[in-house]
């Protein structure tokens, strides 16, 4: 693990609506923006201290949740120091503690797995509707910083509004994966879907990506390891665009190589080889028409992700690609409509109402141009 150059205020710039979206209130964000000027270390002013603070306030006002996001910001972006570790292990602490009020059944267990890597176990957190739900599982996982604590109010209002159980994961190189971020990341999801369908027979299996998190969804789909998949700003290499990792903004090369397990940023030409093994075009997987369902969405000005990583996907007999317009990385100036549409979709190919599905997509259409 290894720190790496990123400006404080350029991340509040491009990430303060990532922490709201994660249930952070605008006004604590803005606190710990007016506070911190150092990335690293720790100290009056640093990250980890200021967010800190704001986690054990929020501990001490009985806000256990709150807590529990406060010292997910606290380790972001990356386990690269041994402050934001101990960071984790206090928001995992905090998260557990508030489950009992959670509004949707909830489960932490861990999935023993047996990979090409070995045998281990992946904890996950299950949450499903009180009362019935509908048939179907929706493993969903979130990207290279943003884990699943983080997505847990997408995944309990998913779980609620769909009826279907969610199992939300930590992919490879994040969070409490014990496995470091690959090109082959997949074997250890396939063994994880595996054990789903032996828990669940009959019932469909589905898989929901955010940002690195879509990568895993569309290649999940094009191997057909799933039922459908939804894909929200995944690199895909569909494109087929050779761009320096290097260059990425907001410290994202450096995120992306702790969840490599690297030691230092790599070189130009170092980076560019592990970014081509992730290429879903290199590896041949867009050639063939098979597979599941897709819906692949990004905004129309993802600072991260080639658009054609996306619109590509539209070619494809079984994909369905929805751009969304004058939106960055995930859309994630209109993510709630573009939420609410992704759930219409899902309930379509899991036997719900086309005219709930229907219903559930009318919000998003304003904003969101078809492909495929």
């Amino acid at each position: 693990m290894f720190i790496f150059d990123v400006g404080t205020d350029a991340l509040f710039e491009e990430r303060s609506r990532q922490f709201t979206a994660w249930g952070i209130p605008p006004a604590l964000v803005e606190r710990a923006r007016s506070r911190i000027r150092v990335m690293w270390g720790t100290g009056p002013g640093t990250w980890v201290d200021e967010w800190g603070l704001l986690a054990r306030e929020a501990e001490a006002d009985g806000d256990l949740l709150r807590a529990a996001q406060l010292w997910g910001a606290t380790r972001f972006p990356s386990l690269a120091t041994p402050e934001r570790v101990a960071a984790q292990h206090e928001q995992l602490r905090c998260y557990l503690r508030a489950s009992p009020t959670f509004p949707a059944g909830f489960r932490r267990r861990t999935v023993p797995l047996r990979t090409p890597e070995g045998e281990h176990g992946l904890p996950v957190h299950e949450f499903t509707r009180r009362g019935r739900r509908r048939p179907g599982v929706l493993v969903m996982s979130g990207g290279v910083d943003t884990w699943k604590i983080e997505i847990h109010r997408m995944a309990m209002t998913t779980a609620r509004a769909t009826g279907l159980k969610v199992i939300a994961v930590d992919m490879a190189g994040t969070g409490e994966n014990p496995l470091p971020l690959t090109p082959h990341s997949d074997r250890q999801l396939h063994a994880l879907i595996a054990q789903v369908r032996e828990e669940h027979p009959g019932e469909p299996v589905l898989y929901f990506g955010l940002s690195f998190g879509g990568h895993w969804a569309v290649k999940l789909a094009l191997q057909g390891a799933v039922d459908a998949a939804v894909d929200i700003g995944g690199p895909t290499g569909a494109a087929d665009v050779r761009t320096d990792p290097l260059a990425l903004p907001y410290g994202m090369a450096g995120i992306v190589g702790n969840a490599m397990g690297l030691d230092a940023l790599p070189s130009a030409q170092e980076a560019s080889d592990l970014l081509d093994g992730f290429s879903l075009r290199r590896q041949g997987l867009l050639a063939a028409d098979g597979g599941a369902p897709l819906l692949a969405a990004n905004g129309d000005h993802d600072q991260y992700v080639p658009l054609g990583d996306t619109t590509a996907l539209a070619a494809r007999k079984h994909s369905t690609v929805w751009i969304v317009r004058d939106a960055t990385h995930c859309a994630t100036e209109r993510f709630r409509p573009l939420l609410l549409g992704s759930w219409g979709w899902l309930r379509a190919r899991t036997g719900g109402s086309r005219l709930a599905g229907s219903a559930l997509r009318l919000p998003s259409r304003r904003f969101v141009t078809v492909h495929g």
